[in-house]
C-alpha cells in the first residue's frame, strides 16, 4: 500500500516538539498491569490494486521502477492481505490518562522512489501522530540519469486533517532537493480526525496516520497480530483503524496481571 487520493474519507495513522508525554497523559507506575492481544483478519475477496497512468505524472521512468505493472501503470495496493491477515492497521486503547512511559518525539516519513514510507513501525504506509506534535517529511529521491532531477526529484507533501467528508490543509510545501526535510507541528482541530499525506506532484504517493494520546497502541504488520502490555486494570474501549476499510471498536476488561483478547475482522466496502 502507498498512496490514496485527496478525496479519501475515513477516520489515520504517527509528538511533541520535544519528547514529552501527550497533553493530559501522566506517566505513573503501573502495578501488575495487564495486556491485550489479538489479530486483524480480512473476509471476502481482496480488492484489486488501483492503477495510475505513470505518463500523466512527472518522472514517469524513475517512479515506474517500483510497484509498476510493466505496462506504464503504477499499482496501489491499499488493502494488504496475506493468508487472511490484514496489515496496515492501528490498534489503540482510548482514554487512558495515566500509565507507562510515553516518549514520542515526532512522526517521520520519507519519500523513497516516489513512495511515502512511514518510519518506525511494521507498516510502511500507516502510522501514528500526536496532537501538537512535530511531523517530519524527508526527500530521499534523486535521479542521476536525468540532469533535471540529478540533485532531487521534486515532491510536494500535502498534509491534510480529515474528519468524515471534511478536509483541511495542515501544510503544503515543496521538497525539490534530495536530503531536504520539512518539519512542522501537527495541529489537529477536530476530535475524530486523522492525517493523510499526499504528494501534489505524484498523486499515487500517500500515507496515513492515526492520532494517539497515550502509549497504548500497536501498528499491525503483515501477520495481522498485535500486543499491548503494561495496561492499568480497568474497562476500556479499543479501536482498530484501517485507512480504507474504516474503524471498528470493542470493549475490553483488563485485570491485574491478566491477558485480554480483542480480534477484529474487516471486509471490503
Amino acid at each position: 500500500m502507498q498512496c490514496f487520493g485527496k478525496g479519501w474519507v475515513m477516520a489515520t495513522v504517527l509528538s511533541a516538539m520535544i519528547a514529552l508525554p501527550a497533553f493530559g497523559y501522566e506517566e505513573a507506575p503501573v502495578a501488575n498491569g495487564g495486556s491485550v492481544n489479538g489479530k486483524i483478519s480480512f473476509k471476502g475477496a481482496v480488492p484489486a490494486p488501483k492503477e495510475f497512468d505513470l505518463g500523466k505524472f512527472p518522472q514517469a521512468k524513475f517512479c515506474g521502477t517500483v510497484d509498476s505493472d510493466g505496462k506504464g501503470k503504477r499499482l496501489l495496493h491499499d488493502v494488504n492481505v496475506k493468508d487472511g491477515a490484514l496489515a496496515d492497521v492501528v490498534v489503540a486503547i482510548e482514554h487512558i490518562e495515566k500509565g507507562k512511559p510515553f516518549k514520542f518525539d515526532g512522526t517521520d516519513t520519507t519519500s523513497d522512489v516516489c513512495r511515502f514510507l512511514v518510519q518506525g513501525g511494521p507498516s510502511k504506509f500507516v502510522g501514528v501522530a500526536m496532537k501538537k506534535a512535530e511531523f517530519r517529511v524527508k526527500n530521499l529521491d534523486a535521479d542521476p540519469t536525468d540532469p533535471k532531477t540529478a540533485t532531487g526529484v521534486l515532491h510536494n507533501p500535502h498534509l491534510y486533517e480529515e474528519s468524515g467528508s471534511a478536509s483541511s490543509t495542515i501544510f503544503n510545501l515543496p521538497l525539490p532537493d534530495k536530503g531536504q526535510e520539512i518539519k512542522k507541528p501537527t495541529i489537529l482541530r477536530k476530535k475524530d480526525s486523522v492525517l493523510h499525506l499526499q504528494c501534489d506532484q505524484h498523486n499515487y504517493m500517500n500515507s496515513y496516520y492515526y492520532p494517539v494520546e497515550n502509549p497504548y497502541y500497536a501498528i499491525v504488520g503483515a501477520d495481522g497480530t498485535f500486543s499491548i502490555d503494561g495496561i492499568p486494570p480497568g474497562d476500556y474501549e479499543i479501536h482498530a483503524w484501517h485507512p480504507v476499510l474504516g474503524i471498528q471498536e470493542a470493549k475490553i476488561n483488563i485485570t491485574a496481571g491478566g491477558k485480554a483478547t480483542a480480534s477484529f475482522a474487516f471486509a471490503a466496502k
